[in-house]
């Protein structure tokens, strides 16, 4: 239910240069105006900005193993979510289902809106009508998988997940980036950067994000989740109060690292390391009622 203490040099993983460049997806300093993602200053300052001039990084520019990271979380959005979400019904395989004028412009609502798919020459298509023919193309390989493979669904969302991990997998490759004099992992067809197949599976990610992350029930998930960490935060932010309602072990770290923590910043990371079982039963706690809360015991550890 809760997590390991810390322990040790109590500075958490100690990871080597190699690997905190390489899983820092968002090379900017996050205390900059405008920015919504980034590294916090206690961490940029001194930490990962110093190995990125030491690496000779250009600014702005990921390592090739962060792109790396990235790319093969998109692959696994467009192919293993898709399954997932074909398996709970909420991606229906039929023509009914996926020409659907509502699906298609939600899709065609979020690649147009997300500001991150620039450059991959969406201006130089017809975005609607490109969605329209990777679902047909999508359904025509089911349809064909699925006969193939018996008529059994199980064995059909296998292996199209399988096709297209293959596919997205063996085109992955390195180019030359012009534009930040640095390189690029992407995929790759003849040499250069292959945007059709990049293209095709953002329309699957988003095919994803729509039916399954943008469902009116994962949404009631994700806002109960908002009140509980709004409502925690605003428990724990003010110093004079918080301080008594923290685990003494939480207490005893700041103390020694006060001058390097700031308090928003301590209680940040003791929020963002919560378990999601835990975070309920702190939140319970603080603002349930006692009848709802008679099968918790002030004496388990946090």
């Amino acid at each position: 239910m809760f997590l390991e203490k810390r322990a040790g040099s109590d500075h958490g993983l100690m990871l080597t240069a190699a690997v905190l460049l390489a899983i820092n997806k968002y090379p900017y300093l996050l205390d900059e105006p405008g920015r919504v993602k980034g590294v916090y200053g206690t961490e940029w300052c001194g930490g990962i900005s110093e190995l990125r001039e030491l690496w000779g990084l250009p600014v702005g520019c990921s390592t090739l193993e962060a792109q790396l990271m990235d790319l093969c979380d998109d692959i696994a959005y467009s192919t293993h979510d898709i399954e997932d979400g074909i398996r709970a019904g909420k991606i229906q395989m039929n023509a009914g289902f996926l020409s659907d004028e509502r699906l298609l412009r939600n899709l065609v609502h979020e690649i147009v809106k997300d500001e991150a798919l620039t450059g991959l020459g969406w201006e130089t298509v017809n975005v609607p009508a490109a969605v329209k023919r990777v679902l047909m193309q999508y359904l025509e390989q089911w349809q064909q998988v699925f006969a193939e493979s018996g008529l059994e669904e199980s064995r059909t969302r296998r292996e199209m997940k399988a096709r297209w991990v293959s596919l997205f997998a063996g085109r992955v490759g390195i180019v030359d980036d012009t534009a930040k004099s640095w390189k690029k992992v992407t995929f790759v067809k003849d040499g250069a950067e292959d945007l059709e197949l990049k293209r095709t599976m953002e329309i699957l990610k988003k095919l994803a994000w729509v039916t399954l992350v943008k469902d009116f029930r994962v949404q009631r998930l994700q806002k109960r989740s908002e009140i509980i960490l709004e409502r925690l935060w605003s428990s724990f932010i003010d110093p004079e109060k918080g301080q008594w309602i923290l685990p003494p072990d939480w207490l005893d770290s700041y103390e020694r690292h006060r001058d390097n923590w700031p308090w928003p910043r301590f209680i940040a990371d003791y929020l963002s390391g919560m378990t999601d079982q835990y975070a309920e039963k702190v939140y319970a706690e603080l603002f349930a009622s006692a009848s709802s809360t008679k099968w918790l015991s002030i004496y388990d550890l946090d």
